[in-house]
């Protein structure tokens, strides 16, 4: 799903996974396990940092899972995940393909394993996967990049 977040720019957000939730969600079901275990084996004090680290962990999670994004502004692609982002100009932008293989076992900014690729600048990659693929993939055409 697309949202227009100024005049020129577009916002795509990334497409997820219900595995990669599954996941997230068992490995938090088990750190609240740890948690427990520690507060009764340990005390107050060693759960309670434990809890700190936990509620830092999980911030940090949901931050990746709801701050995933790819901003297609005039010039430029802006893809957010948490607290990194790129800003590739499209003038440098090679090629857009449905990643195969191997190569959607790479890592980047995507939250699904439907993803593409992007060719940038001298041949680094960039693995994404925008839940709105066709519409992003218009958009992006549609404001010159080559692909």
């Amino acid at each position: 799903m697309a949202r227009t977040s100024s005049r020129t720019a577009r916002t795509y957000r990334s497409r997820i996974d219900v595995w990669i939730l599954l996941i997230l969600g068992a490995s938090m079901c088990a750190a609240i396990a740890g948690l427990v275990a520690t507060g009764l084996q340990k005390g107050a004090l060693p759960a309670a940092q434990a809890f700190f680290i936990l509620l830092g962990a999980s911030g940090f999670v949901a931050w990746l899972i709801f701050g995933t994004s790819y901003t297609l502004e005039s010039d430029r692609l802006v893809v957010r995940s948490g607290p990194i982002s790129w800003k590739i100009p499209l003038a440098e932008i090679t090629s857009i393909e449905q990643s195969r293989g191997f190569a959607r076992l790479k890592s980047g900014p995507a939250l699904s394993m439907d993803r593409l690729t992007i060719t940038y600048r001298g041949g680094k990659q960039l693995n994404i996967s925008p839940a709105d693929k066709p519409g992003f993939l218009k958009e992006i055409a549609a404001r010159g990049a080559r692909l």
